[in-house]
């Protein structure tokens, strides 16, 4: 179902994948442009920065899309009763909508960094053990469960404001430059990357991409997952709250 709606418009579908293919030739040649003129910039060298840049997109593409932006319209036509009566739950299946959605998005991107790789000809790190690959994997699926939520969250807004845009938006424009999906997030003044890591922000995209590089150590990856783990136990309960109050006062005329 996911896939066939995101078919359903063909022209926005490809007018997205253009403008994802375009932020990635214009983040490639900027850095390219920049390690031109010195080998090491912020800590990283070229092949690291470039990459971190590939790596990121595919990690973007795979916590950083949802189809939990539909639960706001859901609720409010009123659509959300033909769920209610339906046996299933609807955590789940929103979650495999999602899922879906990720694996299309994957798929797509590969192709597109394929291309790109032979358009640019990168120097690109591959991990040297294995068992990075494994974990860099396992915090991938603790940052989409936790964009999830939060995104679910969002969305149950709409049980008492007409107005889930605004909110959602604002959070988009924040997320663009603490999650790490643009540039690594250390290339911030440290006291900024410690508030960060306090946040939900940095476990999207950054906390993966890093692992990959291998720029971490074990406690530091262990301190990451025990804060992923915090925030994720957090952002569900906090979802399954607004979901039961916000379904105690649920009405649908017409329903």
């Amino acid at each position: 179902m996911s896939w066939s709606n995101g078919f359903a418009y063909p022209l926005s579908f490809w007018m997205w994948r253009v403008r994802q293919m375009m932020s990635m030739v214009i983040a490639i040649s900027l850095w390219e442009s920049i390690f031109r003129s010195t080998p090491q910039v912020f800590g990283y060298y070229g092949s690291q920065m470039l990459t971190y840049i590939f790596v990121s997109n595919i990690v973007g593409f795979v916590t950083l899309s949802s189809r939990t932006i539909e639960v706001p319209n859901v609720i409010r036509s009123g659509d959300l009763s033909l769920y209610l009566i339906r046996p299933l739950q609807f955590f789940v299946y929103w979650f495999s909508r999602d899922i879906a959605d990720k694996f299309q998005n994957v798929i797509f991107a590969t192709f597109e960094l394929i291309a790109l790789y032979f358009i640019f000809h990168p120097i690109l790190i591959v991990p040297t053990h294995l068992v990075t690959l494994l974990i860099a994997a396992l915090a991938v699926f603790g940052g989409l469960v936790m964009y999830y939520f939060i995104n679910m969250i969002f969305g149950f807004l709409a049980f008492w404001s007409p107005d889930v845009w605004a909110p959602r938006f604002l959070f988009f424009v924040v997320m663009f430059f603490v999650s790490g999906s643009t540039f690594p997030l250390d290339i911030y003044p440290p006291a900024i990357v410690k508030v960060l890591s306090f946040s939900p922000f940095p476990y999207l995209v950054f906390f993966p991409s890093k692992i990959w590089l291998e720029q971490i150590s074990s406690g530091q990856i262990l301190h990451g997952f025990i804060a992923m783990m915090s925030w994720i136990i957090g952002l569900a309960l906090f979802a399954g709250f607004l979901w039961k109050r916000g379904i105690h006062g649920y009405s649908s005329d017409g329903r």
